[in-house]
């Protein structure tokens, strides 16, 4: 007895050394991690460089919200007033937040006044190329002889050019009058007030974005207060992401803490020990910070989506430490036969996470470096740590006699012909989802928001008229007036808004000129000098940058671009791309063709990891005597993990088209397959098998099964395959021939 301890105690001191390392490693590494969180960083980066020049412009880390207060009772002056105080009230507590007035009428007015006479509409153009001096001056006398404002001076502009030119700009806020940043409209019955606002954190992040919504219902509750009866609309994405976080976490936590609750209870009935519990959670959380440590140095931007894939590691690592338990618990024969059955599996399942190296996508080059060396960490902790454990009791007799009669019914089910009916079954349902495969990967369907709040959003998009599609055209040029120049080609494209329309090129500004100092040089433009009691103007004025600017003219890797935003939805026979020069680009129809991307790669990882099982379980699986009854167990081994990856698939896309997320549930499917079926073709007692499958299942089974009741599709698509996938799992495993030695 002392000689054991004595020789255990090298290896604890090793394991505590390993530990200490880990742990070390994380807090040196953690700190210095800079972590992708935007979903355009997940996504390829096949993107053309002004599709890319686009994205970047964006800046998906800050977003624009809009507020909107409507009431028919309270004064348009009453509204203003009270939203102005408890603004300052709301900047003050919340700095991120900011007006993002849309239009600075002072600002524009005072661009114009400054560049007066140098921009004209294009019919004045036009009658300024054609000669057409009359007709010019004929309008001006007629202008200034109405009652109309004067907006521009008159010895810059004596034709009033610039100011038909404002006249017939579009109205990025049509109908509503400005107010320092906020924006009023009333009709006989209901007054409007509109408040834009702007991120400055980062608005992708969750508890940024917590923040800033709770600043903001603050603020409107406040202003309610005040203003009984008024009606609150909110529109913008980070409302939406907030109320879909908060809706996540509040299903994670119920959905989280419910299942829990029952594994332990399970674990405790089975086990009648928390030896187990602690064991476990301590198995769990090393692996997972050696995989997570890896991964880190390994990726110098880490996305958070990986962690949430990653965490399909829990329902695998459960599932070697419940085979350890139960193998122990019978005795020093089942634990060395468990110990082949167990590398067997895992490296299995590990080679197909090294598979995810070879795809050309980050996010998932990144999953199979944490699951492959977490699984590694696991399987070598189990092998060699739980030994040092007090043999543990064995499971609850109940348990242990329902898995012997399980193992007594499945023996009599199987005969000569199970290897062929379940080949039947596999291919059929294969070749059945293959037919009706539908896929739907457009990133709309992954999230879910609130009924009120989309009544909300759909009625400021209806009262505003303010919203552009997410279609927008890129017009590339060397210089900023090149990109200007050519986005001048598409003036004419009905409901598109481009800066072209607020400010010419400066070479049509030079025309401009021209055509107007040769009109000053004939007969009706002398006249119409001596009318006004003027000189004709010296135009001396120099390009400005226009107020708008920076919402349409963006650098680009190679010079400028010019962004053309539509209001209505794009259609491919309305221009002729150009690539590199003038392209269509929709960044909602790129995420999901990303997606789609994705989807694709893991779709071809399954078919790999399939493939890839046969050959390997056949030579390996040493518990068969021939190397016919070896290849038998092999290929019903991989009808099982087919039959039940092609069920999930089959029944899930019944209730909703197949995305990524189904595909991330296959991959867990599929892995625990391999578990299932290795252990149950392997040399362990088919009742020890299945005491420990069972548990296994039926504990992942609840933990994300229960994921499928979730109301955020993305989160209910993973629950589902996981709930079908792994019960066919189990179902069909028992069938898998025993081993002769058994």
């Amino acid at each position: 007895m002392k000689g054991a301890r004595a020789a255990r105690a090298p290896r604890l001191l090793l394991l505590f050394v390993f530990i200490t390392i880990v742990v070390s490693g994380l807090f040196m590494q953690l700190p210095n991690t800079q972590w992708s969180s935007s979903l355009a960083d997940a996504l390829p980066n096949e993107v053309s460089d002004l599709q890319r020049s686009y994205l970047k412009s964006q800046q998906p880390n800050s977003q624009q919200l809009l507020l909107g207060f409507e009431s028919q009772q309270h004064s348009e002056s009453e509204i203003l007033k009270v939203v102005q105080e408890q603004l300052r009230q709301l900047f003050h507590v919340e700095p991120t937040l900011q007006l993002a007035e849309m239009t600075n009428p002072k600002a524009v007015l005072s661009f114009y006044q400054q560049q007066a006479g140098r921009l004209a509409t294009f019919r004045d153009r036009q009658m300024l190329a054609s000669g057409d001096y009359g007709a010019l001056v004929a309008r001006a006398q007629k202008t200034l002889q109405s009652p109309a404002p004067v907006l521009t001076p008159l010895q810059s502009d004596p034709l009033l050019l610039t100011q038909r030119f404002i006249q017939q700009l579009p109205d990025l806020m049509p109908g509503y009058e400005s107010h320092g940043g906020l924006y009023t409209r009333s009709s006989e019955s209901t007054r409007q007030v509109l408040v834009p606002l702007r991120i400055a954190g980062d608005a992708l992040s969750v508890n940024q974005s917590g923040q800033s919504v709770k600043a903001i219902n603050d603020f409107t509750s406040k202003v309610t207060e005040q203003l009984p009866g008024i009606q609150l609309y909110k529109s913008g994405l980070l409302f939406h992401s907030d109320a879909a976080a908060k809706q996540a976490k509040k299903e994670m936590t119920w959905f989280g803490g419910l299942s829990l609750v029952v594994v332990l209870a399970l674990l405790l009935w089975v086990f009648r020990s928390g030896q187990q519990l602690f064991y476990t959670l301590l198995l769990l959380g090393v692996s997972a910070a050696t995989g997570l440590l890896v991964t880190l140095l390994l990726s110098s931007r880490p996305h958070v989506l990986m962690l949430v894939f990653a965490t399909s590691f829990i329902g695998l690592c459960i599932d070697y430490v419940i085979h350890g338990f139960i193998a122990r618990s019978h005795g020093k024969t089942a634990w060395s036969v468990l110990k082949p059955a167990l590398w067997l599996s895992g490296l299995t399942t590990v080679l197909g996470y090294v598979l995810l190296l070879l795809l050309p996508l980050p996010l998932l080059q990144q999953l199979g470096i944490f699951m492959a060396v977490a699984l590694i960490t696991a399987m070598t902790l189990v092998v060699t740590t739980l030994p040092w454990l007090p043999e543990p009791k064995e499971p609850a007799p109940r348990w242990q006699q329902f898995c012997l009669n399980m193992t007594k019914l499945y023996r009599q089910m199987r005969n000569k012909t199970t290897t062929h009916w379940l080949s039947a079954m596999a291919l059929t349902t294969l070749g059945l989802l293959v037919w009706s495969f539908t896929a739907n990967d457009n990133v709309r369907l992954l999230a879910s928001s609130p009924e009120s709040l989309l009544q909300q959003e759909n009625h400021l998009r209806e009262t505003t008229d303010f919203y552009f599609q997410p279609d927008v055209l890129l017009v590339a040029g060397e210089t900023k007036q090149q990109a200007l120049e050519r986005t001048g080609d598409l003036a004419n494209l009905n409901g598109s808004v481009s800066l072209y329309d607020y400010v010419l090129p400066v070479s049509e500004q030079q025309q401009v000129v021209e055509g107007q100092q040769s009109l000053f040089k004939s007969q009706a433009g002398e006249g119409y000098l001596q009318w006004l009691g003027i000189d004709a103007p010296a135009f001396n004025g120099t390009p400005q940058k226009h107020p708008l600017e920076n919402q349409f003219l963006y650098p680009a890797e190679a010079g400028w671009m010019s962004v053309v935003r539509l209001k209505q939805p794009f259609s491919s026979g309305d221009i002729k791309e150009i690539p590199g020069r003038l392209e269509h680009f929709n960044p909602i129809e790129h995420a999901s063709d990303a997606l789609t991307e994705y989807r694709h790669s893991m779709q071809l990882w399954l078919i790999a990891l399939l493939v890839v099982s046969l050959p390997i379980l056949a030579l390996f699986l040493r518990s068969q005597q021939s190397h016919k009854q070896r290849v038998q167990a092999a290929w019903q081994v991989t009808c099982v993990m087919t039959l039940s990856v092609a069920t999930a698939l089959l029944l899930a896309q019944l209730i909703q088209p197949l995305n990524l997320f189904h595909c991330i549930g296959a991959m867990f499917v599929l892995v625990l397959s391999i578990d299932y079926g290795v252990f149950c073709a392997g040399r362990l007692k088919r009742q020890h098998a299945l005491q420990a499958i069972y548990l296994s299942a039926f504990t992942t089974m609840v933990a994300f099964g229960a994921l499928s009741f979730s109301s955020t599709p993305a989160i209910a698509a993973f629950g589902i395959i996981v709930l079908i996938g792994v019960f066919m799992s189990a179902l069909f495993s028992p069938l898998i021939i025993e081993s002769p030695d058994s």
